[in-house]
């Protein structure tokens, strides 16, 4: 019988970290239901499909997910369907829609749910170009469209909470990795090429990110869902450690012990020398720490790679 206490709603869980994220809360003995378009590739989820229950609706239908919520009537609403992280997903509008429009949508189709926390994932970009650790409370300085729209989600999201008195939190992602991401994201395109021998293009030396394992932000996910907070608190998940693209290169060549060719590949306007997160608020209020080091969490997505 199914433990009413651990049922799960969890928007944009055919993707990268919201299937690694199902897994583990299938794992975990909850019910979960996923929302996904109607044409979306669930390749990261079939082998657990019987595991869980999906819902085929658009996230920018308020009506379709309100009657979805309601027959759910879920104790955690996760919320990590987005458009725009990548840069071949450009659509203004698209990017308006889904990650402002699609936001409005769930927090009113689910006003009326009595749900114990609303997760919704925020991403690293919304911060903009800092010469030091970002921390929480610093301005939000976008250089994007995709980074002012999770921005004004997040400060949307987070006056809702307030305003209701709703139990919700944002979670600030930084540079996540590891199985089932995109293969032509940063990291799987190195383990690729490598595994190939192939020539690699690294952007400048000195553009920088704080690549954080995945294992590591699905269990800030969970520690959200079971840690008291403050409503429309906001917490930085990553490493607090940065390090450079040619950097990560070289750590995925001693891995595979392998000589490959360096090309320069096109910074892109994002790309900065300083981009890592202050992650004490995520240490002291969830009890939180990263366990895995980047070499760790190369030797497991490297692993993951061959076998799949």
């Amino acid at each position: 019988m199914t433990n009413k206490n651990k049922n799960v709603f969890i928007t944009g869980a055919n993707g990268f970290i919201g299937a690694n994220l199902t897994r583990f809360l299938v794992n975990k003995n909850y019910h979960v239901s996923v929302l996904v378009r109607n044409k979306s590739n669930l390749w990261r989820l079939k082998d657990i499909i019987k595991n869980i229950k999906i819902h085929k609706a658009d996230i920018t239908n308020k009506e379709k997910l309100k009657k979805i919520i309601k027959k759910v009537n879920p104790n955690y609403i996760i919320h990590l369907a987005s458009y725009g992280n990548s840069s071949n997903e450009n659509n203004l509008k698209k990017i308006l829609d889904v990650n402002i429009l699609g936001l409005i949508n769930l927090l009113q189709a689910s006003e009326n749910i009595n749900y114990k926390k609303l997760i919704i994932c925020g991403s690293s970009s919304e911060y903009g170009f800092k010469n030091k650790p970002m921390t929480e409370t610093d301005y939000l300085l976008p250089n994007s469209y995709y980074s002012a729209a999770k921005g004004s989600a997040t400060l949307l999201a987070q006056s809702y909470a307030l305003e209701k008195n709703k139990s919700i939190a944002i979670l600030r992602i930084f540079s996540a990795y590891g199985p089932f991401e995109e293969n032509n994201r940063f990291i799987p395109t190195i383990i690729s090429k490598a595994l190939k021998n192939e020539e690699i293009l690294v952007t400048k030396e000195d553009v920088k990110r704080d690549f954080i394992f995945i294992d590591d932000v699905v269990s800030a996910f969970y520690k959200t869902m079971t840690t008291k907070l403050n409503q429309g608190e906001i917490i930085n998940i990553g490493t607090g450690k940065q390090y450079s693209n040619k950097q990560i290169v070289r750590k995925i060549e001693k891995i595979l012990k392998l000589k490959l060719k360096f090309g320069t590949f096109p910074k892109r306007t994002w790309d900065t020398n300083n981009w890592v997160a202050n992650n004490q608020k995520a240490k002291k209020i969830l009890k939180w720490n990263p366990q895995n080091s980047i070499e760790q969490g190369l030797k497991k997505t490297i692993e993951w790679y061959k076998n799949n």
